[in-house]
């Protein structure tokens, strides 16, 4: 009933996408990875939380795909499909997201990272692109910070900022961690909503907002205070990879000069007439940057 609900409401709207990768994504919000051939595995973080993780494709390069705050592996539904024909695609949920545990006692980018090495692990994944949607690009980093050479390079959606700052002070944390404990519900709605442009998809909307409210609260409020105490600086000198991200130039301002000078290998492509959720608002478009951007790193690999 649902995915004909939002079948009539593409035929009826006034503005229907011409994405046709974004139609079906739109119908299948939500939907389980199964129905596109993924199969759910699960291992054990180092703190012994349950992490799930969706797997499909058997090709020489494997990708691995990191939700960002307040998501999950169906996230990246319009990509996981797409790339698995050519490629190894794993898709994991970090602890208290998605189908993976709540009982992690301090929720902290350094043990997301965590997640991401028993994964590779579980998996035998030797080596491996890194592809992070916001929050997951910071999980990303401290995910190659433990697997050096394991991580061919890191690959961003609306990510990296400004990764030249160090973490926030700690008077200015407890403002914001004592805020948001106060106003979670709230607060989570208003950032969702300035997340997406006046003119983005409702219908997505309402999903992301929905998803991000009832994610568990204590992981949430641990990756908030995590996030704001990131150190990119310390913890970029004990990586050597490339880092590529594609940014929307409307959520957020990137410093594109000081990212460069604080690490040389750091690249940004921006895009326009798009909100914080590139890779769900343009799908097509963004798979074919990031065909792109593994057929060039995988040439000059050879070269």
């Amino acid at each position: 009933m649902k995915k004909i609900i939002i079948a009539l409401s593409l035929i009826l709207s006034n503005s229907i996408h011409s994405d046709e990768l974004f139609d079906d994504l739109l119908l299948n919000l939500g939907a389980p990875l199964s129905e596109i051939g993924f199969d759910q595995k699960t291992t054990q973080s180092q703190d012994g939380v349950k992490i799930a993780y969706y797997e499909k494709g058997s090709g020489e390069n494997t990708l691995l795909f990191i939700h960002g705050y307040g998501c999950n592996s169906k996230y990246w539904w319009a990509q996981l499909g797409s790339f698995s024909d050519d490629y190894r695609v794993i898709s994991i949920d970090i602890a208290g997201h998605g189908e993976s545990g709540r009982n992690r006692e301090d929720y902290t980018m350094g043990k997301f990272g965590d997640d991401v090495v028993a994964v590779m692990n579980h998996a035998n994944v030797e080596q491996a692109f890194l592809i992070g949607h916001s929050m997951g690009g910071p999980v990303a980093i401290e995910a190659a910070v433990k697997l050096n050479n394991r991580v061919k390079a890191i690959i961003g959606v609306d990510t990296f900022h400004n990764i030249a700052r160090g973490p926030a002070s700690p008077f200015l944390r407890l403002v914001i961690n004592t805020m948001f404990r106060i106003r979670q519900d709230s607060s989570t709605e208003d950032a969702v909503e300035k997340q997406f442009r006046e003119d983005a998809n409702q219908i997505l909307k309402d999903w992301v907002s929905n998803k991000a409210e009832t994610t568990d609260a204590r992981a949430s409020r641990g990756s908030l205070s995590s996030i704001i105490s990131m150190d990119y600086p310390s913890q970029l000198q004990k990586i050597d990879i490339p880092i590529l991200t594609l940014n929307s130039k409307f959520w957020m301002e990137t410093n594109l000069d000081g990212g460069k000078k604080e690490y040389p290998g750091y690249e940004v492509d921006f895009v326009d007439g798009v909100g914080h959720y590139v890779m769900m608002e343009k799908p097509s478009y963004f798979n074919n940057w990031l065909e792109n951007v593994l057929e060039n790193f995988l040439a000059n690999q050879e070269i």
